[in-house]
């Protein structure tokens, strides 16, 4: 059984312009399941680097909440480059892996359900280490060891829908996460976690379904709103980690 396109969009109004913009399900999820922790963890002037923010949606909403923030999207896809161009934010063409910045000049580093994707994810947290001021931070988000799951869906249909979101490892467990960051120098301050049960079953009926539903995406819309609320049957990490001088 063929199982239909993951990523999907949906539609949402930008207020500030007043006119439609396509969003990422994905992306929008994220923004309500974290922007409480962001508001209390971000200060305004910081720089941020955004590694892996695509089209910079979430960058884009920061900058409409604290005005001088120095945030600059970083990503290696150039079509999402152009649209946080297009937001008005910084965008740099660069690999996670190699960022071109220079040491100890970042306050705060963003790294929103990337890891997952990269086989080398020990290099990823070295350069977020490397980057970073003392005692600056990292907020990252990925999924728990055994993935991402949907309801009614089979194990092997699962596994396929993480797979074609990119996934080279279905996820981690809590140990193992803050092993990698403390691995690197960088020391687990807050956990929490988000996609939680219905969400999921949300999910998976306004995008893996074909059963007709008038107003998908405003069910869904209304639904992930409450991520930063309920937690129950959450299947994704949210860390937010220090950079400390190593011994």
């Amino acid at each position: 059984m063929i199982i239909k396109q993951y990523c999907l969009n949906i539609w949402f109004y930008d207020n500030d312009k007043g006119k439609k913009n396509n969003m990422r399900p994905g992306t929008l999820l994220r923004w309500h399941a974290l922007k409480s922790m962001l508001k209390s963890e971000i200060k305004d002037g910081s720089v941020i680097l955004d590694i892996g923010g695509y089209d910079g949606y979430i960058s884009y909403n920061l900058k409409k909440i604290f005005s001088n923030l120095k945030i600059t999207v970083v990503d290696t896809a150039k079509s999402g480059l152009k649209l946080a161009k297009q937001r008005g934010l910084d965008a740099l063409y660069a690999s996670a892996l190699e960022l071109p910045i220079e040491d100890n000049s970042v306050d705060l580093v963003l790294c929103l359900d990337l890891i997952e994707h990269v086989q080398e994810d020990d290099k990823i947290a070295k350069e977020i280490s490397r980057v970073l001021k003392k005692d600056g931070k990292v907020i990252l988000t990925t999924p728990m060891q055994n993935g991402v799951s949907f309801p009614f869906l089979s194990k092997e249909k699962i596994k396929i829908i993480n797979k074609n979101w990119g996934h080279v490892r279905e996820g981690y467990s809590l140990e193992n996460i803050e092993r990698l960051l403390r691995n690197s120098g960088l020391a687990s301050e807050k956990t929490s976690k988000y996609f939680n049960l219905f969400t999921r079953f949300t999910y998976r009926f306004c995008f893996f379904s074909n059963i007709p539903l008038i107003g998908k995406s405003l069910l869904y819309r209304l639904i992930i709103r409450l991520e930063s609320i309920i937690k129950y049957g959450a299947e994704e990490h949210i860390i937010v980690a220090k950079k400390v001088l190593k011994s």
